[in-house]
């Protein structure tokens, strides 16, 4: 059987729990190793919404680059497409 890994290309501004987060983690990574995305280093200057930090992947598909936040209570944590607009000069 195969199974085909998608992209999740929808913003989450907020987990649910800590296990939503590691539940997600562990969904992100499984593309990684299917290779339907790629870990990339960050950008230290970028800080959309004054968040700083995060693990970036790219999409191969699209070639687009996503964020991925761990909560900080009270933060909840996100994963946002990277706007490279928002990265400091």
């Amino acid at each position: 059987m195969v199974v085909e890994m998608s992209f999740i290309r929808e913003e989450v501004r907020g987990f649910a729990s800590l296990g939503e987060y590691q539940r997600f983690c562990h969904y992100i990574e499984g593309e990684v190793a299917h290779g339907a995305a790629k870990e990339r280093r960050p950008a230290d200057s970028y800080h959309k919404g004054l968040v700083f930090g995060g693990r970036w992947f790219e999409d191969i598909e699209t070639e687009e680059i996503w964020r991925l936040v761990a909560p900080d209570f009270p933060f909840r944590g996100l994963w946002e497409r990277v706007d490279f607009e928002q990265i400091a000069k």
